[in-house]
C-alpha cells in the first residue's frame, strides 16, 4: 500500500481512491503466497519497527520506479520555459502541480509508451516478487542501496536534460536569430512575433522528433522499472 503512494499512474489524485484500495488490496493478496520464511513476532514494539521498515522499504520502491516520469515533468517545464509557454501555466490537478503545455504532452506520452511497453505488467511483479527476495522484516537498506538511490537521481536529471535539449537549443537559435532581426528593423515588434515563430517552430520540432522520442522514453521507462528491480537485490 506504501507503494501505491509514490508509484506512477496509480498514485495521481486524478486516479479514484476506491480504485487505489482495490489495487492495492489486490496487490496485497497477490503478494501472501510469496511470503515465507517468516517468524512471528508478539512483540508490539519490534511489530512497529518491522512494519515502518516495510513502509519505507515500499516508498523507496515507489519513488525509483516514479523517477523517469519526474525527469519527463522536468524536461517538460524547461521546454515551456524557453517557449514562452510558462507564462500561461495551469495547475494540473491530474498531478498537482503547475505545469504547462509541453510538460503536460511529454508526461502522457510517457504514460502512453509506459502501457503499450506493457511495463505496468514489469512493475507489480517486481513488487510482488519483493516479498520473495526480502522477507518480511529482513530488509536492511545498507549504504551501498542509498548511494544506488542517488546515482540513479542523478541518471534521472542527466535524461531530462538530454530530452529537453534538442528543443531548447532550437529555440534558442530562434531567440538569437529574432534578436538580430530586432537590432536590424527596431520597428518590428519582436516580442509578439516570437511567440507566434517559437510556438510553430517547437510544435514542428515536436512532431518530427516524435518517433525518436517515444523510443529514447521506451527505453528509459524500461530501465527505470528495472532500476527498481535491481534495488530490491541490493536490499537482500
Amino acid at each position: 500500500m506504501s507503494f501505491i503512494v509514490l508509484c506512477p499512474i496509480f498514485s495521481q489524485k486524478g486516479f479514484p481512491n476506491f480504485a487505489k484500495l482495490v489495487v492495492g488490496g489486490s496487490l496485497v493478496v497477490s503478494a501472501y503466497p510469496a511470503i515465507t520464511g517468516y517468524k512471528e513476532i508478539t512483540n508490539g514494539v519490534l511489530l512497529g519497527e518491522v512494519a515502518i521498515k516495510e513502509v519505507i522499504f515500499g516508498l523507496a520502491m515507489g519513488y525509483l520506479s516514479q523517477l523517469v516520469f519526474s525527469g519527463v515533468m522536468m524536461a517538460g517545464q524547461m521546454i515551456d520555459f524557453q517557449v514562452g509557454f510558462s507564462m500561461a501555466q495551469a495547475y494540473d490537478t491530474m498531478t498537482e502541480i503547475q505545469s504547462a503545455q509541453f510538460s503536460k504532452l511529454y508526461y502522457w506520452l510517457a504514460v502512453s509508451v509506459f502501457f503499450m511497453l506493457n511495463l505496468q505488467n514489469l512493475m507489480i511483479y517486481g513488487v510482488i516478487n519483493s516479498f520473495r527476495i526480502v522477507p518480511l522484516g529482513a530488509e536492511n537498506i545498507n549504504g551501498a542501496s542509498v548511494d544506488g538511490v542517488v546515482q540513479l537521481f542523478e541518471k534521472t536529471v542527466e535524461m531530462s536534460i538530454s530530452l529537453a535539449a534538442p528543443m531548447v537549443v532550437a529555440v534558442l537559435v530562434i531567440d538569437i536569430l529574432l534578436g538580430v532581426i530586432s537590432r536590424s528593423i527596431p520597428q518590428i515588434n519582436i516580442l509578439m512575433m516570437s511567440l507566434s515563430v517559437k510556438t510553430i517552430v517547437s510544435i514542428l520540432i515536436f512532431l518530427l522528433a516524435l518517433s525518436s522520442l517515444a523510443s529514447f522514453l521506451g527505453n528509459n521507462l524500461s530501465e527505470g522499472i528495472g532500476n527498481m528491480l535491481e534495488f530490491i537485490k541490493s536490499v537482500k
